[in-house]
């Protein structure tokens, strides 16, 4: 599905990986290093992380991708009712594909592909594993957690379970 980034083919992609490694700017690789730009670079080194460390950082994931898909999925056949009942399907059309381009240049551009789903649920399944340990280990560190986590409501079921594991703990 995604296509290769330049970067990743550069001659000189060790040197390039290297500064990344150093916290060398985006910018600067690409004024430093011929054939780059400095989106290219920005592409390359979101793609060499795990999409762990890219949720630590900010950066956008795979998840959030599915997330943004999920969404234009469903406003694509809201849109599509609508267009049904108020007989003006073709502004509707014209939005849907405007929309699914960004998404499809978006997951291009990120290298959403059926492998790095898979790679992001193996890395869950350790994290949650690291997660467990620590709650099981430590609990003063999984009462923080708990505080932390009762911050989203989406991650009640798993604020419930957490309370429940540290009141066994007492």
């Amino acid at each position: 599905m995604g296509r290769t980034n330049s970067v990743a083919t550069h001659p000189q992609v060790a040197r390039i990986n290297s500064m990344l490694d150093d916290g060398v700017t985006y910018a600067e690789i690409a004024r430093t290093v011929g054939g780059t730009s400095t989106a290219s670079v920005g592409r390359y080194a979101i793609s060499r992380k795990g999409e762990l460390a890219k949720l630590i950082d900010g950066e956008p994931t795979t998840a959030n991708v599915i997330a943004r898909l999920l969404e234009a999925a469903d406003h694509a056949r809201d849109a599509r009712r609508h267009a049904k009942l108020t007989g003006s399907p073709v502004h509707q059309a014209r939005m849907i594909k405007s929309e699914s381009d960004v998404l499809s240049k978006l997951i291009d551009e990120l290298g959403v592909t059926d492998m790095s789903i898979a790679e992001y649920l193996a890395d869950i399944e350790i994290f949650t594993q690291a997660v467990h340990v620590m709650i099981r280990d430590d609990a003063h560190a999984a009462r923080a957690l708990l505080t932390a986590v009762e911050q989203f409501p989406e991650l009640d079921q798993f604020a419930r379970t957490l309370a429940t594991h540290l009141e066994v703990l007492r």
